[in-house]
């Protein structure tokens, strides 16, 4: 559900199916109703001018033509006219009986008043039509209405108020020989003029029509998701090819590409973003490469200066011992010389100028030689590390003269190597590479693991297997926070900043054991637990002619 609630495209079309789904049921309960009523209105209105021009005939027939015969006295209007041709019809009485002739086409037409005629008395009123001449009598301008259910067919009722309109229609019912009622006035209710429709048709057409709306809505509505589906999923999936080429550049792929649609001003402005922003990436990455690679030099000169300092001083003991003593021995020499060319020289003498050469013989011997070594293990490290070449080396020849290469830093920091590697075992390798990924472990356990501790101790295991090589390294240092662990290969990430730190040693380490030695790193640590460094790396093949060989080891090409 989650993956539903952050989806753009869900997050789109859900409401508005939503919102659709809403308004087709609104639309499906308010049109039916909307459309029937419409229907009935249209009905009521239809009866109502039918009943309007009944009224507005009976007052031209009374003006005209009642009016004119009762003058001339040649017809006479009662209510039994028919089979009568001297007489024509009141006009009540056509009112009858063109009530006769709407039943036969399908309305009906009635005529009603509490004061009926003799002829009319047995005609009980029904309750609608009670209720039509009480309201109508208190209110003449009053329309009444009703749609009533009759043996399944659908029927309108509309009712007007009859008025007394002429003087001639007062005058007739007043004297009347049969009026009921003999005091009318000019715009008296007389009675109430109803027609009855049957609106069963104009109802299921509206019923038909309501449903072909609601089709058509629903059609509509299902067409507009199903086009906001494929354009929202146009859109999703731009968005998500241009996050997917931003993770791609968060990865390092600096060769992601991301296909270019024209679809929309925005999207186009988004690729436009994406092109611009992977080409500032590419040129932050090769400027802060280009810094890097100098500042990794910088380091590793600075470095190779500190070392040439550190011996300077280690050699300078020895030599100086030596110079003492070649010093002494020179004065002795001379001393004997003296007493030799005065004939003073005894045997005496001659035995303790011996022993005293001798002695100085071996103090000048051993220093030389101790300043000898150091001389000889530094240049060679030295060498290696300018110059990058491979070249075949004793492993544990070459492991100890980087060892005794930083003596003078471990016998400063009261630091003790114990050294463990397979005897008489030769590989073709990048020593200068090999000796520095060492040494700054070395200045690293130095600088950090043994800052708060004396005598610390450093183990070093070196073992060999046919086609790769690899070194354990572990120190009993204070060690590495957990949170601080991942970030301490990260360029000039460092927590000695204060004391001179570069941040870069950990970092020059992991790229030449994963970019120039093709290897593998992996740091193990803790909060009092010191650090534990392990490395593989591949031993390279030597061709015929000296060159490097690429080969393949455990699926990856070293060269």
């Amino acid at each position: 559900m989650s993956f539903f609630q952050k989806n753009l495209r869900f997050k789109i079309i859900f409401p508005l199916s939503l919102i659709m789904a809403i308004m087709l049921a609104v639309l499906s309960f308010s049109i039916p109703m909307l459309v029937e009523r419409n229907a009935e209105q249209h009905a009521l209105h239809t009866a109502l001018n039918s009943l309007k021009q009944l009224k507005l005939l009976r007052t031209y027939y009374t003006n005209n033509i009642v009016k004119k015969v009762q003058e001339y006295g040649v017809l006479t209007p009662v209510i039994k006219h028919l089979g009568e041709t001297d007489k024509i019809p009141l006009p009540a009485t056509m009112i009858h009986d063109l009530s006769q002739l709407f039943d036969e086409h399908g309305s009906k037409l009635n005529l009603y008043s509490p004061y009926p005629f003799p002829n009319r008395q047995h005609i009980v009123l029904d309750p609608f039509q009670q209720k039509a001449w009480l309201e109508l009598n208190e209110n003449p301008r009053k329309i009444i209405s009703v749609v009533n259910k009759e043996n399944d067919h659908t029927v309108l009722r509309v009712a007007i108020s009859d008025q007394m309109q002429v003087k001639t229609c007062v005058d007739c019912h007043n004297n009347h020989p049969l009026t009921p009622k003999s005091d009318w006035k000019l715009g008296d209710v007389r009675g109430v003029l109803e027609m009855s429709i049957d609106i069963s048709s104009q109802l299921a057409l509206a019923n038909t029509l309501s449903v072909w709306i609601i089709s058509c809505i629903l059609i509509a509505c299902t067409l507009l998701v199903i086009i906001f589906y494929f354009l929202t999923g146009k859109i999703t999936e731009q968005v998500s090819n241009i996050s997917q080429g931003m993770i791609d550049l968060g990865k390092g792929d600096y060769e992601t590409e991301i296909p270019q649609y024209s679809a929309t001003l925005e999207t186009d402005q988004m690729y436009t973003a994406f092109q611009l922003f992977k080409i500032a990436l590419l040129e932050r990455q090769a400027l802060e490469k280009q810094k890097q690679l100098q500042l990794f030099e910088t380091e590793k000169v600075n470095s190779l200066g500190r070392m040439v300092a550190s011996i300077a001083h280690d050699v300078n003991t020895p030599i100086g011992i030596g110079v003492t003593a070649t010093s002494f021995l020179q004065d002795e020499i001379e001393i004997l010389a003296k007493k030799f060319a005065s004939g003073e020289l005894n045997e005496k003498d001659f035995e303790f100028f011996l022993e005293s050469s001798r002695s100085s013989m071996t103090i000048l011997t051993r220093n030389l030689s101790s300043a000898a070594d150091l001389i000889r293990s530094f240049k060679q490290i030295s060498v290696d590390q300018m110059s990058e070449q491979a070249r075949e080396v004793l492993l544990s020849d070459y492991f100890k003269e980087v060892i005794h290469s930083m003596l003078p830093k471990t016998k400063r920091a009261q630091v003790t190597v114990d050294f463990d590697c397979i005897e008489d075992r030769t590989c073709f390798i990048y020593p200068g590479f090999l000796s520095q990924v060492i040494t700054n472990l070395i200045a690293n356990s130095i600088i950090h693991g043994f800052a708060e501790q004396n005598n610390g101790t450093i183990t070093l295991l070196v073992s060999a297997q046919e086609n790769e090589v690899s070194i354990q390294y572990r120190d009993n240092g204070i060690g590495i926070a957990d949170e601080i662990l991942p970030k301490v290969m990260e360029p000039f990430f460092t927590t000695k900043r204060d004391e001179g730190g570069s941040g870069l040693g950990f970092s020059i380490i992991h790229n030449i054991v994963t970019q120039k030695l093709n290897g593998h790193i992996k740091l193990t640590s803790g909060v009092g637990k010191g650090l534990t460094v392990d490395i593989s790396f591949p031993i390279l093949k030597q061709a015929a002619n000296g060159s490097v060989a690429k080969i393949t080891l455990s699926g990856r090409t070293s060269q």
